[in-house]
């Protein structure tokens, strides 16, 4: 109730919906056109993105639990094994299955009839 409430107050209020619309598509698109598409990293850029993220969540675990965790005291071990596990997120298959499984999780939390009906049983039932 309260996001629906605060939707409908703040986001669909006519007067704050010309300056959202404006915000939206100057970040979006910015100088009015699309922007640059990114260019891949290679394989070494990738190599060292992937050891800097299995860095930083080695560094957010304490040092106690990661060295139960991992079964080892050695840190140059814990991140070879967090590496190997980022591998999987590699894999393209599994990068759209974890898309749509975030966005179907969002989508329930937002419309929980959703998860009872299918879409189109909704549609059914709302329009006649």
């Amino acid at each position: 109730r309260l996001l629906a409430h605060t939707i409908r107050t703040y986001l669909l209020n006519p007067s704050n919906l010309a300056p959202l619309l404006r915000t939206i598509r100057a970040t979006l698109f910015p100088s009015n056109t699309l922007a640059p598409p990114r260019a891949p990293p290679t394989s070494a850029e990738a190599q060292a993105i992937k050891r800097r993220c299995a860095a930083t969540l080695l560094a957010a675990l304490p040092s106690s639990i990661a060295c139960r965790f991992f079964a080892t005291k050695d840190r140059g071990a814990m991140q070879a094994q967090i590496e190997t596990s980022l591998d999987c997120l590699g894999d393209s298959y599994l990068n759209k299955h974890l898309v749509f499984s975030v966005l179907e999780l969002i989508v329930v939390r937002l419309v929980p009839e959703v998860a009872e009906k299918g879409v189109v049983d909704l549609m059914e039932e709302r329009l006649g």
